[in-house]
């Protein structure tokens, strides 16, 4: 491309608009032309950027994070179908790694999951449809225990769907896959007090994320739930029908 000085301004104002780094060394490794041309149409490339309207303390300002940026890498990702899981993108030693990490800025998104749906993403979707095996089953569920997350099966069916259901499939339930991870059932469980809109809405989200509902499932996957449709119904079929939903 022959650059003059108009196209030189409106591509850096394009690139800054959309959020994408401009400072010297990062549009020299992506557009080594557009570079040279500042430099030599303005006598400098800082001298190309401040004309353009562009504050060049901002410019090269390190780390400069902007939400654009993290949902452009983000959308990057998902084009070529690599996996955006939290504990997998937080292993990576690249940009979409860091932008993992910058996105829990309270500035930025203040979580992975927001980030995810900035870049019209679902945080769940995601999870449901990750890759797992035995050993990746039982990293994770190892590793929220020691970070402190809620391990019992209602809290790990809210906040990661995909990694319960794989926990089930693999191991044959969940408590034995807590056991293949080394952590005590017993000891993740936790009292809830339940009452029938909760019930209907819980048996409602199992529908919806694709659950079996048959009796025998729930009794085994979701003893909590069965017990309180027990309690609360009489029996899970009374309550499922309550629910709106079929097995």
């Amino acid at each position: 491309m022959v650059w003059d000085k108009e196209s030189i301004l409106q591509t850096l104002r394009k690139l800054h608009k959309q959020g994408k780094p401009i400072s010297y060394n990062a549009l020299a490794r992506s557009n080594q032309s557009l570079v040279s041309a500042a430099a030599y149409h303005f006598g400098s490339y800082r001298k190309a950027i401040e004309k353009a309207g562009v504050d060049y303390a901002e410019v090269t300002r390190r780390p400069r994070w902007t939400k654009q940026i993290i949902i452009n890498l983000i959308k990057q990702a998902r084009r070529k179908n690599e996996d955006l899981h939290w504990s997998a993108v937080t292993k990576r030693r690249d940009e979409l790694g860091r932008a993992a990490f910058a996105s829990l800025q309270p500035r930025l998104f203040g979580s992975w999951d927001r980030a995810l749906h900035g870049a019209g993403l679902h945080a769940e979707d995601i999870s449901r449809y990750r890759t797992w095996d035995r050993s990746s089953i039982a990293y994770e569920l190892k590793a929220r225990q020691t970070d402190g997350e809620p391990l019992n099966s209602g809290a790990l069916q809210r906040e990661d769907p995909g990694l319960h259901a794989a926990a089930v499939r693999h191991f044959g339930s969940y408590e034995k896959a807590l056991r293949a991870a080394s952590v005590d059932p017993l000891s993740v469980r936790r009292r809830r007090s339940w009452s029938k809109p909760q019930v209907i809405s819980d048996i409602k989200r199992l529908k919806r994320d694709g659950h079996a509902l048959t009796d025998s499932s729930i009794r085994k996957d979701n003893a909590a739930l069965y017990g309180a449709a027990l309690r609360l119904f009489g029996t899970f079929t009374a309550a499922r029908t309550a629910a709106g939903v079929k097995a």
